[in-house]
């Protein structure tokens, strides 16, 4: 019997002690339940930014996206303006220089007739100069044959009286 109640003994001893494992495993599974947990909780937490940050950046790239598309259409209405910019300016500077190389044409032209008008103008200053001076002498020869008449003239009536 006393071996009966030692085996039972120890038996009690290593029920206890497998109890007290036992509740040292349980503490130590509740522990590693709690951290579980808590890690859980932060995964969860995390993902839930990560997702949030996720659906963020997918608004401000498609925010993005619309905006290049709406750039790129401006680019190109632009781009066309431009080149028909650039053809009225070509075709207005083209008139532009066929206006002045008429307008200079039309200069030389004037000029040409005014020097040519000149010139026979100033022709006939010098006819009209030289016929003046002819009638200057004229006058004056007149004007000395007269005074020579009336000399004569007054002679006569003096050896007439």
């Amino acid at each position: 019997m006393h071996e009966y109640e030692e085996v039972m003994n120890r038996l009690i001893i290593e029920n206890e002690k497998s109890k007290e494992s036992c509740n040292g495993v349980m503490v130590d599974l509740r522990r590693e339940r709690d951290q579980a947990l808590d890690d859980l909780q932060s995964v969860e937490t995390a993902f839930s930014d990560l997702h949030k940050r996720y659906e963020k950046c997918k608004s401000v790239v498609d925010a993005y996206r619309k905006n290049e598309e709406t750039l790129k259409s401006c680019m190109l209405d632009y781009q066309e303006k431009l080149v028909k910019n650039d053809e009225k300016y070509k075709s207005f500077k083209q008139m532009a220089e066929q206006k002045i190389n008429l307008a200079n044409a039309e200069i030389d032209k004037v000029k040409k007739s005014s020097d040519s008008e000149i010139k026979v103008l100033q022709i006939a200053i010098r006819k009209l100069e030289m016929k003046a001076e002819g009638l200057q002498k004229s006058i004056e020869q007149k004007t000395l044959e007269n005074t020579e008449l009336t000399a004569i003239c007054d002679e006569l009536l003096s050896k007439a009286k």
